[in-house]
């Protein structure tokens, strides 16, 4: 499956700005016959922490999806982007999938980083997905260093993991190691789709996506790009459960019954 992963600068207030990125670059994953395209974390609102525009975005959400809905129909695609919701009262920083059907499905952000404590309230559960064959969890930014989460997606069967970001370029030794790390450890594709420029913070982009063995397997350099993997999730199994040549076989032998304390 032919995968794209987005990399610009999206526009805290700015909708329509944002969308028509969204649009561009699904027209282009769309024509290069993209199955998947993964944008950053709060694409279309912004990543901000001004609660006025973020529910103004939720709004705006509601005539986008429509748009995103009839690009996902026209290319047989599964778009995954974000958005914040409303869940109670309560704001929560989401990540949205739409998959052809008018059932648009989210995960929220269950980890939150610093100031997001302030503004946002954590989920409570993972997702996994389907389609076209392939299984694919989520994961928001932050979370990729919270090994726990990715290898619950995994165990649930998730074969590429997906993880928009808006990560600062002061951290960007954490990303280089948790990114290529969870990828490894699990045996399974990780794709990042990264803010990049300035805004509430300078974003790092580096947007990659890598392979089960850990190695990247394309990267994005420019500020706004877009790039480009066919993965074949055929190999995992190799990966996770062979012993042989430069298999790490983690998933095989794993002594589950050692593993108790991790719910404390």
């Amino acid at each position: 499956m032919l995968i794209a992963a987005t990399q610009f600068n999206p526009k805290p207030g700015n909708f329509e700005y944002n969308l028509n990125k969204h649009i561009d670059f699904i027209n282009e994953a769309g024509e290069n016959g993209a199955m998947l395209t993964l944008f950053p974390e709060l694409s279309l609102s912004g990543y901000t922490y001004d609660e006025r525009i973020l529910k103004k975005s939720i709004e705006f959400f509601s005539i986008a999806k429509n748009e995103l809905l009839n690009l996902s129909r026209k290319y047989n695609m599964a778009i995954v982007g974000g958005i914040p919701r409303l869940i109670l009262g309560k704001l929560r920083n989401s990540a949205f999938v739409i998959k052809k059907k008018k059932e648009i499905l989210f995960y929220d952000k269950t980890h939150l980083f610093r100031n997001e404590k302030d503004i946002f309230e954590p989920g409570e559960r993972f997702l996994v997905f389907k389609f076209n064959g392939i299984k694919f969890g989520i994961l928001i930014c932050y979370e990729i260093g919270f090994p726990e989460i990715s290898r619950i997606l995994t165990l649930n069967g998730a074969q590429v993991l997906l993880a928009p970001f808006a990560f600062g370029k002061e951290r960007k030794h954490i990303y280089e190691i948790s990114t290529r790390a969870r990828a490894l450890e699990n045996g399974a594709f990780l794709v990042t789709s990264s803010t990049s420029g300035k805004g509430i913070m300078n974003f790092l982009g580096n947007s990659r996506i890598i392979g089960p063995d850990g190695e990247i397997l394309i990267k994005a350099t420019k500020k706004e790009e877009i790039i480009f993997y066919d993965i074949d999730v055929s190999i995992l199994d190799f990966y996770r459960f062979k012993e042989e040549g430069k298999s790490h076989a983690y998933l095989l032998n794993r002594q589950k019954s050692l593993y108790k304390d991790l719910i404390k």
